[in-house]
């Protein structure tokens, strides 16, 4: 499995009235990564509309081990796997910059048309992130 890389500061936008990095934002952190992972191959978010083949959340799954803070510096690193006909997961770490465990995630995707039926992975996204 290839392991993808994108790194990102923490923007004061994102704390929270406790002084923290908001539960919510760790998903928008995952989006920004698994956007950056697709330029990294070459995919655009055009190749979709292109193929009308959509990657959908179907189920996310997140554990915090730790807190991030305003300005933190953060890897987020991020492996897909389960490949099937017509999904796939995700499997991500999030780490503060002295390399400490911040949140692990696993989304489930599903791939699907414009009008929402389920749909073979097509091979423009399958191949560049299934190979080694």
């Amino acid at each position: 499995m290839k392991v993808f890389e994108t790194n990102i500061r923490v923007n004061s936008t994102e704390i929270d009235s406790f002084g923290h990095v908001n539960n919510s934002v760790y998903l928008k952190y995952l989006e920004v990564a698994r956007c950056d992972f697709m330029r990294q191959v070459g995919i655009s978010f055009n190749d979709f509309r292109l193929n009308n083949a959509f990657p959908v959340v179907v189920d996310a799954e997140l554990h915090y081990h730790k807190s991030l803070v305003c300005d933190d510096w953060i890897t987020i690193r991020g492996v897909f796997v389960n490949w099937r006909k017509a999904s796939f997961a995700q499997d991500y770490e999030i780490l503060k910059e002295e390399g400490t465990l911040v949140m692990s995630a696993r989304l489930k995707f599903a791939m699907v048309d414009f009008d929402g039926k389920i749909i073979k992975v097509p091979d423009f996204f399958k191949v560049p992130f299934s190979q080694e």
